[in-house]
């Protein structure tokens, strides 16, 4: 523990956590258990192309999601693009989306072929503000696309509303919402699809994948062969109804399958492990000024999977957000700002896209941070990361003055 401000790493000292604390879920099942799936993969001499895993994979999450059609892709990058491709009908336009989002999601619509249109958020539930969205909407918008907080699908029936009065396509990227509900029912079947990511970070962990999720048999038709290059596949006459579709190789080969398989089994585990990591976070930092854990709403009514604990810095705690991004992350914490700046601030969508003020996005963007969480964290970390906010709380003016006096 940290006795003296030039014990801080930032100062010098040596670091209070190595080795480092991450922020994502990383869970690793059994290695024997992924062996004998492997195996299995050799024997069937099948690696891709639809393998025997990856449709089991499919199956088990169009049942964990309960929708009709699950399809797996090479990432969730991919799923967005693809429905942006697809839901946009080959027509020049713009994408809505959120000011506070992840930076490669603009980047998405660039290549699908769209514009960027940012929007602002809901500043308590940090998602797309259905009255901004409406507002935004013209004959050029193609599609909304609406992200998820980590702990609020948001405003979901107001949004689909706004879509559907206006005969536009709305899809969630809720790579962050994997069994979440929403009024009782689980993500997964909301608007025209929902993509999530099968990162090694995130709650289900593939090592890398994503898949799309949609009640829509006709869509998923047309997902699935455009996913492998736009070959026929079962029905041929989709070609003929989506001449606007442009192939690609998207396909989810079975060594991630396997492994997303074995997550998907130990989900009910990672959210009870999550929840105690959560409660922790919050009884650890309650009495020190400052700091504010963001809470997980209607637990009693919804469910969470807890995989995030982001923190607000309040004006009382001593140093920027950025000052203290830096010294956790010396002392091997690995904390990360939290959608900071908000991608409408970014090149090129800065100088390539007018945008109006985004006051709540922007006000978020500069107060919150992901703090450590995952399989890596144990309930003594953040223990010692608690003890660690104390003492910066404690000694916050001659840490403040000693990390400003070092930049000058």
């Amino acid at each position: 523990m940290k006795r003296r401000v030039e014990d801080l790493a930032v100062f010098g000292g040596a670091p209070l956590f190595a080795p480092a604390l991450p922020t994502g879920q990383l869970d690793t099942p059994d290695v024997e258990d992924y062996i004998g799936h492997l195996r299995h993969i050799y024997r069937s001499r099948r690696l891709s192309n639809g393998g025997e895993l990856v449709q089991q994979l499919e199956a088990a999450l169009a049942e964990f999601h309960q929708v009709r059609h699950c399809i797996a892709v090479a990432n969730a990058a991919l799923g967005i693009a693809m429905l942006l491709q697809v839901l946009g009908e080959g027509r020049s336009g713009e994408v809505i989306m959120s000011a506070l989002a992840y930076r490669g999601v603009p980047h998405l619509a660039k290549w699908a072929g769209f514009s960027p249109h940012f929007v602002d958020i809901d500043p308590e539930l940090h998602t797309l503000d259905p009255q901004a969205v409406r507002a935004a909407i013209s004959d050029a918008t193609r599609c909304i696309l609406s992200l998820p907080s980590f702990f609020s699908p948001g405003h979901v029936d107001d949004l689909c509303r706004v879509a559907e009065s206006r005969n536009i396509p709305i899809f969630f990227d809720s790579v962050d919402s994997v069994a979440c509900t929403f009024r009782g029912r689980p993500t997964g079947g909301f608007g025209d699809a929902e993509v999530f990511s099968l990162h090694a970070t995130k709650l289900v962990n593939g090592f890398e994948g994503g898949y799309i999720t949609t009640n829509d048999s006709e869509l998923a038709a047309i997902l699935v062969r455009q996913r492998d290059f736009n070959q026929p596949g079962a029905d041929p006459g989709v070609a003929m109804r989506t001449p606007h579709v442009l192939g690609l190789n998207g396909k989810l080969n079975e060594l991630h399958a396997a492994m997303a398989l074995l997550s998907l089994a130990r989900v009910e585990g990672l959210i009870e492990r999550n929840k105690a990591r959560y409660d922790a976070y919050c009884a650890e930092l309650a009495d020190i000024p400052g700091i504010t854990v963001l809470p997980y709403p209607d637990q009693g009514r919804e469910r969470h999977n807890f995989r995030m604990v982001v923190i607000r810095v309040d004006p009382e705690w001593p140093l920027t957000r950025d000052e203290t991004v830096a010294l956790l992350n010396k002392e091997g914490a690995v904390v990360r700002a939290y959608y900071s700046p908000p991608v409408h601030r970014l090149h090129p969508w800065s100088v390539e896209v007018v945008t109006p003020p985004m006051p709540a996005a922007e006000r978020i963007s500069k107060g919150h941070l992901h703090l450590p969480a995952g399989e890596r964290v144990s309930l003594s970390n953040i223990h010692e990361l608690a003890g660690l906010l104390e003492f910066v709380s404690a000694r916050g003016d001659d840490i403040a003055r000693s990390m400003r006096g070092a930049r000058l």
